[in-house]
Order: C-alpha cells, then structure tokens, then sequence
C-alpha cells in the first residue's frame, strides 16, 4: 500500500510502517510543508492509495467533493500522546484494522 502522512502527524509513522511492508512517504520527507491542502490532496491522489491526517477541515473538505477512486484520506483521531507511544499505538490498530470499512475522509479507527 502507498502511504502519504501529513505534516501533522510524527516522522518516526513513516519507518515504522515502512517496516510492516509499505511504501511511505510524508509531507516532510517530500518537503512539502506548508502546500494548501488543495494542492496536497491532488498529489496524494495522483501518488497514494491513502494518506492519513489529523486535520479536521481536510477531511472534512474532502467529504464534501467527489470520492476519487482508489484513495482515501482518513482522519487519524487517536489521543495526543509523546511520540514513540502514539506510534506504537498507531501500529498497532493499523494492523488489525480493515481499512475497507472506512470511507473516504472517515475519522480513524
């Protein structure tokens, strides 16, 4: 799976699933800070099959459009924690999670 994390959640997401088999990528390793939303949702569908963001108004604008085909953009809502332990969480509901019961711009998990 190709995986896109926006800026808003921890570097160290992108190892850490890159270890469980995906292609990763974030807003940070491809320098992209700061870029709209707008501009960041397009690349994303273009380049990604998910990207996962803690940003309530990009999921929600995202809600309001077309749902693309092949991508979904998911609103991580797990609690604010130091980094290392929200990664560990992360990981560990991504594995058992079944990511095709979620919609497209869906709160997560």
């Amino acid at each position: 799976m190709r995986i896109l994390l926006d800026e808003n959640l921890p570097r160290k997401l992108v190892a850490a699933l890159s270890a469980e088999g995906h292609e990763v990528a974030s807003v940070h390793t491809l320098r992209m800070q700061g870029l709209d939303n707008g501009r960041l949702y397009q690349f994303a569908i273009q380049n990604f099959d998910i990207c996962f963001t803690r940003d309530f108004g990009f999921a929600h604008n995202v809600r309001q459009g077309q749902t693309p085909a092949n991508f979904k953009l998911l609103r991580v809502i797990l609690p604010q924690k130091p980094q290392d332990e929200f990664v560990l969480d992360f990981i560990s509901i991504f594995r058992t999670s079944d990511l095709a019961q979620f919609q497209h711009g869906d709160d997560w998990p």
